[in-house]
């Protein structure tokens, strides 16, 4: 009688060796690859959202962070070239990226207020305006500002001369596109990347509202975590909110490295 074989054990997918190219598709591609690369990007201090195995858009956008980061093809796409160099970090011949990067971090701290009102309801008084010291007025920069602050220790509008610049940050979002572009920070109407600062233009005039990007999807558009909005009012709305929006909405986007 023939003797049985011992079934080997599953195999866990390494990022550095895995075959498979990974991308967002529907349904999203799914399994030990993907679980192995978003334990990988986590450690070497990007944010791929949940470690459920599942690539959908924050891990590609953690993707994206790391190829900016590395030189690479800025494209969300693991194939070969990102698969070399995540084995390359891994095995620590790359510095790894302590804590995620600046826009990383006000990110997450945005993420922590999705859901706060403004109190009452049509004051513009928040917890935000009473930190940065003007209350009572529209909030969107005030937000983005205390969410640099606060998450990631950076002042925007710092040493910047123009209107609503005050210790704590910004108040006027066209004086902060100002500041974005008089610094070689701003990357115009791009892909942009989770973290970046995303600047509203409703009517092509001056820039009415801003937000911090928290995912680039496949359609052409993006989510953006925003302060002082709502679905019926875009841009003094009363609320910090997840929002859907479209490249064609805004001026641009700042990266703050």
């Amino acid at each position: 009688m023939a003797t049985a074989v011992p079934a080997s054990p599953p195999r866990t997918l390494d990022p550095g060796v895995a075959k498979r190219t990974l991308h967002v598709v529907s349904p999203p591609m799914a399994g030990h690859d993907v679980h192995a690369l978003q334990q990988a990007l986590r450690k070497l201090g990007y944010s791929p959202g949940p470690i459920d195995g599942i690539y959908g858009v924050a891990t590609a956008s953690a993707v994206r962070e790391f190829q900016n980061d590395h030189k690479l093809e800025v494209d969300g796409v693991v194939g070969p070239h990102t698969r070399a160099a995540l084995g390359a970090a891994k095995r620590g011949k790359q510095p790894r990226r302590p804590g995620g990067s600046i826009g990383a971090k006000a990110l997450a701290e945005a993420l922590r207020h999705i859901g706060t009102h403004e109190s009452p309801a049509g004051s513009n008084r928040t917890s935000f305006g009473q930190w940065f010291g003007i209350d009572g007025v529209a909030w969107c920069n005030i937000f983005v500002s205390y969410c640099f602050r606060k998450g990631a220790g950076y002042t925007i509008c710092e040493g910047h001369r123009g209107a609503g610049v005050y210790p704590k940050g910004c108040t006027y979002v066209p004086t902060t596109e100002a500041w974005l572009r008089s610094t070689g920070m701003w990357l115009g109407r791009t892909t942009p990347r989770a973290g970046d600062i995303a600047i509203f233009n409703w009517d092509d005039g001056v820039p009415d509202h801003i937000g911090i990007v928290e995912s680039f999807l496949t359609d052409g558009t993006f989510t953006c975590i925003e302060g002082n909005t709502s679905v019926g009012n875009d841009s003094n709305g009363g609320q910090v909110m997840r929002r859907k929006r479209h490249l064609n909405q805004v001026n641009g986007f700042g990266h703050i490295a």
